[in-house]
């Protein structure tokens, strides 16, 4: 029985561009139902979720790069602490605390990403299984 690597090392290079189509696609399922989920709270993660990678791989990326899109995307997902911007540790308004100092506040979590990888799992699967009739047919192992 051949293991999914060494179909994709069998398989020439316009068959790796291929599986990478269908891999992007079966992430964008996810990355659609992420934004609709992040929607309903907030106007800046949405449009920073992205799918992003190619023949090695794919990645579906809330945020931007560094966060700088849509900063409060990290936590919101894992409900991390964060810093309230634009205020010093002595709570005077428009004073910037320095780095590590001030006050942290608990995000309420709301795991936009997860919740949309586990509800679109499925559809998922089955656009990225595509690849592996695409395998059968050009290697010849059906």
């Amino acid at each position: 029985m051949s293991t999914l690597g060494a179909l994709r090392g069998a398989s020439p290079l316009a068959m790796k561009q291929i599986m990478a189509v269908r891999l992007r696609a079966a992430a964008e399922i996810i990355a659609v139902l992420a934004r609709a989920k992040s929607a309903g709270f907030s106007t800046r993660i949405p449009a920073s979720i992205k799918v992003i990678g190619g023949t090695s791989g794919v990645w579906i990326m809330a945020g931007g790069p560094g966060g700088k899109d849509a900063p409060n995307a990290y936590p919101f997902e894992t409900g991390a602490r964060h810093p309230l911007f634009g205020l010093a540790g002595d709570g005077r308004p428009g004073d910037r605390a320095a780095p590590g100092k001030g006050h942290w506040y608990p995000q309420p979590k709301r795991p936009f990403l997860e919740e949309a990888a586990l509800e679109g799992m499925e559809p998922c699967a089955a656009e990225f299984a595509k690849v592996l009739d695409d395998w059968a047919k050009q290697l010849d192992l059906a």
